[in-house]
């Protein structure tokens, strides 16, 4: 797809240059589960430390990883879509690595299948959906003629 600049009247115009819609969601998903793992870490942090070192650090990656998003969607970063998936996706890869050296078997697996599929729709959104290329880059789809 090809791109292009916003102008500063269509910045402060545009809805899709404001945060909202699945992007406001995301965000607010990401603000819970943050509250949730740093919470829990601190209410009763026995549970986490019961799953063993592998899953606590898959905990403890995706609560940074849901903090890291939010801070980065609320200052602009134009390169948050490339560092949250990239994120996303590391996080996914340490789970299946966690899975297999567990030995855990098929409802494991279905587990990550589901997660992989959700982090394509996360990751695809990001870098070709209209809000978060608007949002964080200030860019908007070129119209082609005859389309």
């Amino acid at each position: 797809m090809a791109w292009r600049q916003m102008t500063e009247a269509e910045c402060g115009a545009l809805a899709e240059a404001r945060l909202g819609g699945a992007l406001f969601w995301m965000v607010i998903a990401a603000a819970t589960v943050a509250a949730a793992a740093l919470a829990g870490a601190i209410i009763d942090p026995r549970p986490l430390a019961a799953l063993g070192l592998r899953y606590t650090v898959a905990v403890a990656f995706v609560g940074i990883w849901s903090a890291l998003f939010v801070v980065m969607t609320l200052l602009h970063l134009r390169a948050t879509p490339q560092v949250v998936s990239a994120g996303l996706l590391a996080w996914i890869a340490w789970r299946l690595a966690t899975a297999l050296l567990s030995r855990a078997g098929w409802p494991l697996a279905v587990d990550l299948l589901g997660e992989a599929l959700l982090a394509a729709g996360f990751c695809g959104y990001m870098a070709e959906g209209l809000r978060p290329n608007a949002y964080y880059r200030r860019r908007l789809p070129v119209q082609r003629a005859g389309i």
